[in-house]
């Protein structure tokens, strides 16, 4: 018997293939799948109160261990845009930072849903790289490619 894996669980797995110790983040629903996962996970998930935090955090991880800081935005709109500045920041210094956020459902995207930001567009500027991931099934090759890019 095959079992599918979530979109959440898959991007747990590869965190964890990646050796990653801490994940800095703000549950929400556009990435519950992902708490889900990290409950079961070794890796600490820091709460933090704020996305921007999270990020200055993440950052602060990278530098102090050599190791790439994740971040993990709640929700995909205010969520992801809460990014920016520390994203910004990390890019400036050659922070290796991996952020993490939910998306739409592929059938609500470009139908003004709620929360729904262009994400690539917004990211492009302050990030080496930007991806979405159409499925679960390349969460482990895109989060792969992210560490690397980190």
């Amino acid at each position: 018997m095959t079992t599918l894996m979530s979109g959440g669980q898959a991007a747990v797995a590869a965190l964890e293939a990646e050796e990653t110790s801490h994940v800095f983040g703000l549950i929400g629903s556009a990435t519950m799948e992902m708490f889900d996962a990290l409950y079961d996970s070794p890796i600490n998930l820091i709460g933090v109160h704020d996305e921007r935090t999270g990020t200055h955090m993440a950052d602060g991880f990278a530098r102090a261990s050599g190791k790439a800081g994740v971040v993990l935005a709640g929700q995909n709109g205010p969520g992801a845009t809460n990014l920016v500045t520390g994203l910004s920041q990390a890019k400036a210094a050659f922070s290796p930072v991996v952020s993490l956020a939910g998306m739409l459902a592929q059938g609500h995207v470009y139908r003004d849903a709620f929360q729904e930001v262009d994400q690539q567009a917004l990211f492009a500027p302050v990030t080496k790289k930007t991806w979405t991931a159409p499925s679960a099934d390349r969460v482990p090759e895109l989060m792969r490619e992210a560490f690397r890019t980190a």
